[in-house]
């Protein structure tokens, strides 16, 4: 839940107001022109930035002052987030290697996202030598690894074809 979240730049008024209830289960869509505050919004509830004032609710529990690593989130940006010194592979279980799971088990968790995304035969390529929409794929690959409780999407289909959006969308429902 996001409740009464101003949030200014400068002297400017970004946001003002939101209130927002997601549920278990539940997709929300926020739609606006560019500059409109669906990133910064999205920002907020991550963790990655602080509003002026309100708070954001997690399963009832106010998280506004925890930073991004202390919440069940897991933010996929417009921007792709990927380590450049790691091959596709590594990317994706890097959640599985961080939460210390066991080499056989990880590599068999990502194996299988990894087809799932249809990235099989691209794991040692690094985020260099992909494609826009590729490297969007191993972000959402990673996500679902990750396996957080809420998962924010920031155009999670930009740079994907026509059929590849359709696909993604797909396995994005059969997921949540």
């Amino acid at each position: 839940a996001l409740n009464g979240m101003p949030k200014s730049c400068g002297e400017a008024l970004i946001l003002k107001g939101i209130s927002l209830t997601i549920y278990k289960g539940e997709f929300l869509t926020l739609l606006g022109p560019s500059g409109c505050g669906k990133t910064t919004t999205l920002r907020i509830i991550a963790g990655f930035e602080k509003p002026d004032a309100g708070q954001v609710l997690q399963d009832g529990h106010d998280v506004t002052s925890l930073p991004p690593y202390e919440r069940d989130v897991h933010t996929v940006f417009q921007h792709y987030a990927l380590f450049p010194h790691y091959n596709v592979f590594d990317n994706i279980a890097f959640p599985l290697e961080l939460a210390g799971t066991p080499k056989a088990e990880r590599e068999a968790r990502a194996d299988a996202v990894i087809k799932q995304v249809g990235l099989d035969g691209f794991e040692t390529r690094y985020p260099t030598e992909l494609s826009g929409g590729m490297r969007k794929r191993a972000c959402l690959a990673r996500m679902m690894l990750y396996g957080a409780e809420t998962a924010l999407l920031d155009e999670p289909f930009a740079a994907l074809d026509a059929q590849l959006k359709l696909a993604m969308h797909d396995l994005l429902l059969r997921l949540a």
